[in-house]
């Protein structure tokens, strides 16, 4: 077997690492929408592989449990997190957001659609640093509240928001 090239796990990693884990709170509404849309992502995630765990879970050990990123790499992560003074929420959301992109290099069989589930979650992270699980289980978005609701009560076909810059943009201008 021939070894794989870990071109999705090396940029999800960049990415997490150029990370400005200082926040934006002018952002506020599009990082609102992203994690409404990895809501979404997750659930349909969740619904077709009858992984348990909602919302953040395991979604790349639910299709292919012998897949994972290079420990190493986990371990580079999770220390730049904590180094950053991320919580479990934002530290368990990129790991499993790695495995996820092991999934990728190694060209395992997905399920067709929706899209990647972690890239909303990864642009949410990109445009203001971190979010967390609140006591009383909301998720913290800035000055968010999001409720997580259930896997059914997010199921949607119609995405939140698109993905691109402009789109996001747009949702946090003052005329938005």
């Amino acid at each position: 077997m021939e070894p794989i090239v870990a071109h999705h796990v090396a940029a999800t990693v960049d990415r997490i690492l150029a990370i400005n884990w200082g926040g934006s709170d002018d952002r506020t509404t599009s990082r609102g929408y992203l994690m409404k849309e990895y809501l979404r992502r997750a659930a349909w995630w969740a619904r077709t592989t009858g992984a348990e765990g909602f919302p953040f879970f395991d979604i790349a050990a639910s299709v292919e449990p012998a897949v994972r990123a290079d420990p190493l790499l986990v371990d580079r992560v999770t220390g730049h997190l904590s180094a950053n003074l991320q919580g479990a929420a934002v530290t368990n959301a990129c790991v499993n957001a790695l495995h996820f992109a092991a999934l990728l290099d190694a060209e395992v069989q997905l399920p067709s659609a929706p899209p990647e589930p972690f890239e909303p979650l990864l642009l949410l992270l990109e445009r203001g640093g971190g979010f967390r699980v609140g006591g009383g289980g909301l998720i913290d978005v800035d000055t968010l509240g999001i409720p997580p609701g259930t896997v059914g009560s997010n199921l949607r076909a119609e995405p939140y928001v698109e993905l691109e810059q402009s789109a996001l943009d747009a949702l946090d201008s003052p005329s938005g």
